[in-house]
């Protein structure tokens, strides 16, 4: 199953992520619909955090690094079966995910729900590339500087994963 295009229904969350109905993916910020998506951080057996470049032809984010994988979710989909789903489609992986646990940030004026999932891997493959334009492992520590100096290099979702996983966590650190 591919990602969800911009007609795919996705589904449409109350203040409190239950589902309320469907909506289009490319609709939710026009119809100011709260929604769900998933980011999984994939680290390597050395402790780098995989970071992903967005292709320059992503409508949204265009060339800014954002988390290992992320997505949105089919309508009726759970967050474990996105995770597994984007995680394969977008680099070839079938590695055990260990769930975070699902955060809340405000994406342009509409509230989105994102399930939070790290796994370990150390040979990922670019599966979309006219959605990924490059993938590089970071030291985690470097990924924070860098945040630091230059945060429009980022996405709004990542600094956000990133800070929720720190919280959740007390670092940024691969399963054990």
């Amino acid at each position: 199953m591919a990602r969800p295009g911009p007609t795919s229904l996705i589904d449409r969350v109350d203040d409190l992520n239950r589902t309320v109905g469907t909506v289009a993916r490319a609709r939710v910020f026009d119809e100011h619909a709260n929604f769900r998506t998933v980011h999984v951080l994939v680290f390597d057996h050395d402790g780098a955090l995989l970071l992903q470049q967005l292709s320059a032809t992503r409508e949204r984010n265009p060339l800014q690094w954002g988390s290992s994988v992320a997505g949105y979710m089919y309508a009726g989909e759970s967050y474990d079966e996105a995770a597994h789903r984007r995680l394969s489609e977008e680099l070839g992986l079938q590695t055990p995910l260990n769930p975070l646990g699902v955060t809340m940030m405000l994406d342009e004026g509409v509230k989105k729900f994102v399930g939070v999932y790290t796994t370990v891997a150390d040979h990922p493959v670019i599966e979309e590339p006219d959605h990924i334009a490059q993938l590089q492992f970071v030291p985690p520590r470097l990924v924070e500087e860098d945040i630091d100096q230059d945060p429009g290099n980022y996405t709004d979702t990542l600094k956000h994963v990133l800070s929720y996983v720190i919280g959740v966590q007390g670092g940024l650190e691969p399963p054990t």
